[in-house]
């Protein structure tokens, strides 16, 4: 068949492939944030420093570091079933990973918090756009398997 016109199977391949990504690209945030968040809650001094962050009182970046150990327990469940759990993987683009870079992004940009901001800003942005991309080459070839399947 052509790359125009493929087969049921061939569709159902890529979706696979294109889940599987998903699954990883989950996988990768999850490990970063981590990478972040642990850092932060157990040697916050060394963690502030690194990335020139003003120092605080480090109850502030524990408790930091522990929502986002919490909100990344949210993407697990949908690198085990994305099928199921397919809300939590458009709530873990927006608004959780758009909003919480663009959050940073603006902290640095328009009210001159410490640059050091823009790495998780970055990360998070990242994460999102593949994500984003992801999702929606699986919304694409699942419209296309059903168009598929409606004129069987």
């Amino acid at each position: 068949m052509s790359d125009f016109n493929p087969d049921i199977s061939t569709l159902q391949d890529r979706l696979l492939k294109w889940k599987s990504r998903h699954s990883k690209v989950t996988w990768i945030g999850i490990i970063l944030n981590l990478l972040i968040a642990l850092p932060f809650f157990f040697i916050p001094e060394w963690s502030m420093n690194l990335l020139n962050i003003p120092p605080v009182d480090p109850i502030w970046s524990r408790v930091g570091a522990m929502l986002l150990v919490i909100i990344t327990a949210f993407y697990v469940p949908m690198t085990i079933d994305i099928d199921r759990y397919r809300p939590f993987c458009w709530l873990s683009i927006f608004p959780s990973r758009t909003f919480g870079g663009l959050y940073f992004l603006i902290a640095v940009a328009f009210f001159q918090y410490a640059p050091g901001f823009l790495t998780i800003a970055l990360l998070d942005l990242v994460i999102a756009i593949l994500w984003l991309f992801i999702m929606l080459r699986i919304v694409s070839y699942e419209n296309r398997i059903l168009a598929h399947e409606a004129l069987s």
